[in-house]
């Protein structure tokens, strides 16, 4: 990359260079997805439970 810059030449990026991500994002959302949603229904239960708690209280 340095030899790159040196001699006005531009690195650039293509589509195949790119679809080994896509394909691993792609093939690994079936997972991240429900672990994403599950992580994200805890963090709301815990802001949330104490307020309806301290609530009847």
């Amino acid at each position: 990359m340095l030899a790159a810059a040196s001699t006005g030449a531009s690195f650039v990026i293509t589509e195949a260079m790119l679809e080994p991500i896509v394909t691993s994002i792609t093939s690994n959302s079936t997972v991240l997805i429900p672990v994403g949603l599950t992580i994200m229904g805890i963090m709301v239960g815990i802001g949330l439970i104490p307020r309806i708690i301290y609530k009847f209280l």
